[in-house]
């Protein structure tokens, strides 16, 4: 959606969300258009960094400039029923729960906004979460 180049890394971000929807029994993020998403995401995982957003071709669909600060804030516009949500108002270990750390862990590290520093392939297979299911 932000408009930043494609890479293996989108695979990881996909994971994560499958990962939490089999936990939770729901779609994570189920927006009704690009902007309910983006707002549902950013909801979540709170709005991306400004190094994300220098690698962002569509930053100016979601974001604008803070005169005052010259920082690109989110453009939060209230969906279809009203609701109106806010960058970090629903965490997501408020969403799928505290009962493995772990677990939260491996999803929260998948879903980072930085393709860059998104959990990798191989990071995966040697997370704490993914072993501790292995058996000894």
């Amino acid at each position: 959606m932000l408009g930043i180049p494609y890479t293996p890394a989108i695979d990881m971000w996909s994971l994560g969300c499958i990962m939490a929807e089999l936990y939770i029994g729901y779609p994570i993020f189920p927006g009704e258009s690009e902007n309910d998403q983006m707002s549902r995401i950013m909801e979540m995982r709170d709005a991306p960094s400004s190094e994300v957003l220098k690698m962002s071709e569509r930053k100016g669909k979601f974001f604008t400039s803070n005169k005052e600060t010259h920082k690109l804030e989110p453009i939060m516009l209230k969906n279809s029923r009203g609701k109106l949500r806010k960058p970090n108002g629903k965490p997501l270990d408020y969403v799928i729960g505290d009962e493995d750390p772990d677990f939260n862990d491996f999803v929260i590290r998948c879903l980072d906004w930085n393709p860059n520093t998104r959990l990798t392939p191989d990071e995966a297979l040697k997370h704490v979460w993914v072993l501790k299911g292995l058996p000894p």
